[in-house]
């Protein structure tokens, strides 16, 4: 069994990143990001792009909550998981005071979208309201997978997005605090997801199991935060 004392859990995150990177199979490898920062997209596409990324992301927080249901017996661990789902559907810690979905769709109204409008957005996510069971033994590593392919990049994704959508098109910084809070949160929970790929490095293949199961999720990832492409057909002319 491999232990907190034979594993360099720093090196082991910093090369899978870099692997992640490498293989291009991070979320901030899309070809979204890359074509809003070059400001070679239309607002157009931005908008097909807001609407997919709305739709497939608007259950997100049930993958926290069911973390949370099938954690272990461990209360500062639990305590962790409940912050960081009440943040998502309060946004009370942060201030904003609004669900996070709620405060993206401040973007959408950029577009003259409204809540109702938005909720009726076809979703190209399955939704599981059930949650799924996670074994003990791969709690750890289903939740490092989650924080190095989701949480960690998507502080640098949003950083950048907010950025580029500020500069080169002119979008309201009201219209962008979705990505202003998840820059800023994003980025502070990179110290908790260290604590857990320890924690996942005492399961038995704890730590090649987490990088398989990384790489796995982050192509998926990639996919969620690149609008699944719908952004360059033809329904962002309409």
């Amino acid at each position: 069994m491999t232990t907190l004392a034979d594993a360099d859990v720093g090196s082991f995150i910093d090369d899978l990143l870099r692997e992640l990177r490498d293989r291009r199979s991070s979320l901030l490898d899309g070809d979204f990001l890359a074509a809003v920062e070059a400001a070679s997209v239309t607002r157009d596409q931005i908008r097909e792009w807001a609407r997919t990324f709305y739709a497939a992301t608007r259950n997100g927080r049930l993958l926290l909550g069911n973390f949370y249901a099938n954690s272990p017996d461990d209360p500062v661990l639990r305590r962790e998981l409940a912050a960081n789902l009440y943040e998502e559907e309060t946004g009370r810690l942060s201030g904003v005071n609004r669900c996070h979905m709620e405060v993206f769709q401040d973007l959408l109204a950029a577009f003259d979208i409204t809540p109702a409008e938005a909720e009726g957005i076809d979703s190209p996510m399955d939704y599981r309201p059930q949650g799924s069971p996670i074994a003990p033994e791969d709690f750890y590593v289903e939740l490092s997978a989650y924080g190095l392919s989701v949480e960690l990049p998507n502080a640098e994704f949003c950083a950048r997005m907010q950025r580029a959508l500020a500069q080169h098109f002119g979008f309201a910084q009201k219209q962008l605090t979705w990505f202003a809070i998840h820059a800023a949160l994003d980025a502070d929970h990179g110290e908790e997801f260290r604590k857990y790929v320890g924690r996942a490095a005492r399961s038995p293949g704890g730590l090649a199991r987490l990088r398989a199961k990384t790489l796995a999720l982050a192509e998926v990832t990639k996919q969620i935060w690149d609008g699944f492409g719908r952004w360059r057909g033809p329904a962002a002319s309409a």
